[in-house]
């Protein structure tokens, strides 16, 4: 009896601290300030780098961009940082509203970005981490936007 009070006991301790180390690398992830959250989806046949990425949208992970490298934080306790080197976007954003899945908002953004090693992959994230989702490639962002009010002729 008390040994298996003792073995429930260590379990639970266990199951605690691996909880709370997966919480403290997740957030010490975000606290850069340039994190967001994404999903991916291949485009294309998929990449060596990262072969289980398919053609369905992933689970919502965590990316931020590093010069031209996306770092993709996945797995929800042991994480792993995927460095994915693109090139820049031949699209521009664009809005995703029946495609996406449901947690990025009423008009979520996607963008697709080539990788080195010449597979493509979608991202899609909330339209408010626009800059955030294209990185470095800032036009990509631009084209996308609406267009602002033509100004009132003068009389």
């Amino acid at each position: 009896m008390w040994m298996s009070l003792i073995l429930g006991t260590f379990l639970v301790l266990v199951v605690v601290l691996v909880a709370l180390a997966a919480r403290n690398s997740r957030r010490r992830f975000r606290g850069s300030g340039r994190a967001f959250r994404c999903s991916l989806r291949v485009r294309g046949h998929r990449s060596p780098i990262w072969p289980a990425l398919g053609r369905r949208w992933s689970r919502p992970m965590w990316a931020m961009w590093s010069d031209d490298v996306l770092l993709v934080r996945r797995g929800p306790i042991l994480a792993r940082v995927i460095p994915l080197r693109t090139e820049p976007p031949v699209d521009s954003v664009r809005t995703l509203v029946f495609e996406a899945p449901r947690w990025h908002g009423s008009l979520p953004i996607g963008v697709v970005l080539k990788i080195w090693d010449g597979s493509w992959i979608e991202i899609t994230a909330p339209a408010d981490d626009r800059l955030a989702v294209v990185g470095p490639y800032l036009a990509a962002a631009i084209n996308d936007l609406p267009r602002a009010p033509a100004p009132r002729r003068r009389t």
